[in-house]
Parts: structure tokens; sequence; C-alpha cells
């Protein structure tokens, strides 16, 4: 069951604040980056994605600067414009604002609002140039608030901002430009209520705010910063790199955590040294051996969720098994651990929704529930597992995203092999389902053709009936007269020379009925022939089209069957003895 205790490893996400003792191999990059922020006022953050810029960010200097109260701190996500399931259609800047007045931001610092409700001149403000100038006077009132200490915007994953229309972007460069040059906005200064001031509180409004911008952004979408460099010179001035860590710190980043004792999802354990070496080996880049702080975080959450069951555990290269295949088989683990209806749907919600273009698109908590009837257990369970990450929008929302660009190639190259198994095993069914209905054609055929051959020698049948009927009256006849001529004949013997002449006449009748009884036999025989002759062709040219149809064995039955026809025939002439030659051959006949 889901509880709140916290792994080792954040895998697919990145570090939160909370997570900053176990956050290893960065101390350097910290220092580093926490100088160049206090001597400039512009920084940039760049780095390839998977390093851990955001992690850097929430687990180095947010939990430095809160020790030691260097700074009052705000991080922004601008979100994708087209993030899913976003009905509201919140600006850049009104992001920005939100991110400085939310309740959650509030409840964070310990203040039930920010607000100077005694400070006459921003009562006045607010009621004439509200909601011009909106941004300034919510940053104004953060440095009335504490005005000994700078203010730091973090923007994260700020290449988001370049997913807005560009008039929405020319309107946030314009509003950052005039916070970094000017001391207050100049239609301010046309205001007649601000020369009423006294000293001091003109002092207030006119001191400039001190405000240091830190964008966090993936170096492939650098270029991207050219759209707001003539309202920020700076914005490609002062930069940091963060590079992937170096072989020893990622040693330290996967051994140290392990080890910690405490109130965690797992009990300690350790690796052995092969283990580290194999992993270290697998992840470090080719060229200068360093390696993703994400990369190495998804493995190791891995095997902390899926290896370890009790204290002091050893985690063996058997354990490990295949480094390769640990990000798809993070995916898989993470679904096989839904049942079956909910399997179902996150895999489409993910690969369909989550992952456009091979980008990460967030996508409201709401949204999914009504789209795609996810529940809050199911939330709850892909939160746990860090194949989602959850922030809460300046809307209000829960937005949810898978938890790394890192895996984003697994997932896809997963959900490509299992699409294409699903399309193979849907091509089987249609081949099998097609096998039967040629099948069933292949036997109505069949029985269509047999039912015709029945009939026509049902017919050939009957027509020899007749053939045979005629020749027997024929017969019959010629035998009546014979010997009604033979009666006679002997009825006139004692008339000698008439008994002579009707007795050679009727010698020459009978003998011409006996030639017209043998022609008539002849042709009974003849027309039975090919009747035989005419049934055998048509099994044999049927048994053809069945060989013709890949069924060998039946066209086999049907060239005996012919045979069979043709042994009926009395005195075969050419036609039977050449068909007969030609079903001997056509039986040889290898399938």
């Amino acid at each position: 069951m889901a509880n709140d205790k916290l792994y080792r490893y954040p895998g697919a996400v990145c570090f939160t604040t909370e997570q900053a003792h176990l956050f290893e191999g960065r101390d350097n990059d910290t220092k580093k980056l926490w100088q160049l922020i206090s001597a400039r006022q512009v920084v940039l953050l760049y780095g390839k994605s998977g390093t851990g810029k955001s992690s850097l960010i929430n687990a180095g200097l947010i939990p430095l600067l809160e020790r030691d109260k260097k700074a009052n701190h705000f991080t922004i996500r601008l979100y994708n414009s087209n993030q899913g399931g976003n009905e509201i259609n919140v600006s850049p800047i009104k992001t920005l604002i939100n991110s400085l007045t939310n309740q959650e931001v509030l409840a964070k610092k310990n203040l039930l609002q920010i607000e100077d409700i005694e400070n006459p001149w921003m009562e006045e403000f607010k009621r004439n140039a509200y909601p011009k100038g909106e941004l300034w006077y919510w940053l104004k009132q953060w440095q009335l608030y504490q005005p000994e200490q700078p203010i730091i915007l973090f923007f994260d994953q700020f290449e988001e901002l370049f997913t807005y229309s560009p008039e929405e972007i020319e309107v946030f460069g314009e509003e950052l430009k005039t916070l970094i040059y000017e001391k207050i906005p100049g239609f301010l200064n046309k205001k007649e209520y601000f020369k009423t001031l006294s000293e001091e509180q003109a002092d207030k409004v006119y001191t400039k705010i001190n405000l240091k911008l830190v964008f966090a952004i993936r170096s492939d979408r650098m270029a991207l910063l050219n759209k707001l460099s003539l309202h920020i010179p700076e914005i490609l001035k002062h930069f940091y790199e963060l590079e992937a860590i170096s072989e020893k710190d990622a040693r330290n980043a996967i051994i140290q955590p392990a080890q910690l004792k405490g109130d965690f999802q797992t009990p300690n354990f350790q690796f052995e040294n092969t283990v580290v070496d194999a992993i270290l080996e697998r992840v470090k880049n080719k060229y200068d051996g360093k390696i993703e702080t994400a990369t190495l975080q998804i493995i190791c959450r891995f095997i902390e969720s899926q290896k370890v069951s009790q204290a002091n555990s050893i985690i063996t290269l058997n354990d490990l098994g295949n480094v390769k295949d640990i990000f798809r088989d993070f995916y898989q683990s993470t679904l096989n651990q839904l049942n079956t209806e909910d399997k179902a749907k996150v895999s489409k919600s993910i690969e369909e929704r989550f992952i456009q273009n091979n980008q990460r698109i967030p996508f409201a908590g709401e949204y999914l529930k009504l789209e795609d009837k996810w529940t809050d257990e199911l939330f709850k369970q892909l939160e746990e597992s860090t194949l989602l990450r959850k922030e809460r929008d300046t809307a209000g929302r829960f937005m949810y995203e898978i938890g790394h660009d890192t895996l984003i190639e697994p997932i896809v190259e997963f959900a490509n092999e299992r699409k294409t198994k699903e399309k193979e095993e849907q091509l089987k069914e249609q081949n099998r389902q097609q096998a039967l209905e040629n099948e069933r054609q292949q036997q109505v055929l069949e029985n269509k053709r047999l039912q015709q051959l029945q009939a026509l020698e049902n017919k050939n049948l009957q027509d020899a009936l007749e053939a045979r009927k005629k020749l027997l009256i024929y017969a019959t006849v010629a035998g009546v007269v014979l010997l009604g001529l033979l009666g006679c004949t002997l009825y006139q013997w004692y008339d000698a020379n008439e008994s002579k002449r009707i007795a050679y006449k009727a010698k020459q009748n009978a003998e011409q009925l006996k030639e017209i009884a043998d022609r008539e036999k002849i042709k009974a025989e003849r027309a039975l022939n090919q009747v035989y002759y005419e049934q055998a062709k048509v099994i044999k040219d049927n048994g053809v089209n069945i060989y013709r149809n890949e069924y060998p064995i039946i066209a086999k039955v049907f060239y005996d069957s012919a045979l069979k026809k043709l042994s009926k025939i009395i005195k075969p002439d050419t036609l039977g003895i050449g068909l007969k030659n030609e079903l001997i051959d056509l039986k040889k006949k290898k399938p």
C-alpha cells in the first residue's frame, strides 16, 4: 500500500528540497553557481537534459539559501502552452504573478498574506494603476517585506516559455526588462499621487528592487533565448554550464544513499564494487567518462525498489542484470504493478498523451480523471513510482508529466514494440479467420461442384437409359418383323416360285433390319461412351482447379473418380485413351 516514506533515489523525477540530504556529487557546482548568482543579476543555467538542473536548484541552491538566509527565492514553472487539459488560458506573466502570491508559497514562508495593507501609496497604486504594473507591485511587496534580502526568481525548464505565442513572449520580455533596468515602471512617473509622497515613502517606492533572475534551460534549446535578447541583452552573457558528474562523484551518489538508515521505503543496503563498476561502465560517456545524474538515479531507484528486501542486503551482478534494459524494465514493471484495467488506461495515456513529438506534455489531473477515468489511488501509485511527477500550477491545479526526458526514448521504444506485437497478433488472427473463411468458401464451392457433377451424371445417365430404351424398341420391332416374315415364308413354302421370291425378299428385309439394329446399337454405345467421357473430363477439370487452390490430396480423389468413369467406356477411342493418360500424369504430379 502507498505510504509517505521516501526512497533514497528519486528515480525519474528531480530531487526536491526535502531530499537535499540525499543529493550527492554537486557540492562544487552549488558553490560556483551561487558565487555567479551573487555577482550577477541575470544568470543562465544550462545543460543537457538529464544533467540535473532542476535538482541542483531544488536540492543544492535552495537549501543553501534557506540555511544561510541569503535571499528570498521563488521557483517558477511556466509549463507548455499546449499542456493537456488546459482549459484555463494563463499567460506567462500571470503564471509568474501567481507564483509570487499563491497560498502554497505563503504557507511555506509561514505567512498569511504579503500585502502591506497599511501602506497608503501602495493602496493608492492598486486602486488607480492595477492591474497594469501588477508584477512590479507584488515584487515590491516582497521587497518591502524583506528589504535586506535580494529576490531570486528561478525559472525552471525555461524553454517552456517559447511554446506561447510571440505576443505573449514579447509582453513577458518587456515586463522583465522593466524589472531589471528601471526603478519603477515608466508609466508610474506620470501619476500625480507619487508627487505627494513623503521622503521616506519616496525612498521605498524608488528603491530599485534587488532582483536576480536565474534561467534554467536545456542546452539544445538555448537558441530560443535570442527571442529575448532585445529585452534582456545580458541573458546570454553570464552563464553556468552544468555538466554530467565525474565518475568519482557518481560512485558516491550510488554508494552513500544506500547506506543511510532512517524512515525510508527500504532498509539500508550495499552494492558490490563490481555492480558499481558495471553501472558506471554502462552509463558513462565514452568520450569524457562523465555520467548523467538522471540516468544514474533511475537505475538506482529501480534497484532499490525491486531488489532490496532486507537490511544490509548486498546487490550483486545477478541482481543488476542487463543495465541497458533497466529503463524499459522500470516502465514495464510500473505498469505490471497495476491491475489489467488500469494498466491499459495508463499505457494509452502515457504513450499517446504525455509524449508527443518526443516531448513531455503536462496534463491536468482533473482532465485525466474526466477523460481517461484515472482514480486518486492510480495517481498516487504512479507518482510514488516516479514514472510521473506532480506539480501544482499557478491556477491551483495538479499537473502531471513524465518524470524525466530520459524516459521518453525507452517508453517510445517499448510502446512501438508492444504495438508491433499487437499488430502481428491481429494479423495472425486475421489470417486465421481468413483461412477459415477460405476453407468455408472452398467447402461451399466444392459442395456446389459436387451437386453440379451429380446433376450432370444424373442427366447423362438418363440420356443413356433413353438411348438403351430406343435400342431395345428397335431390336424388338426388328425381331417381330423378322418373325412375321419368317412365318409368311413358311406359309408360302409350298408355293415354290412365289415362296422363293418372298423368302428372298424377306431375307433381304431381315438383313436390312439387322443392319439398322446393329447401327442403332453402335450409336447407343457411342452416346453412352461420350457421356462417360464428358463426366470424366468435368471431374478431371474440377480436380485441376482444386489442385491450383493448394488442395492436392482432394485433387487426386477427383482424378481417381475420373479414371473410374473412363473404365466404363466400351472400346475406348483416341480421346478416351488420351484423357486416361493425362489423368495418370496428373496423379504423378507432386504437390
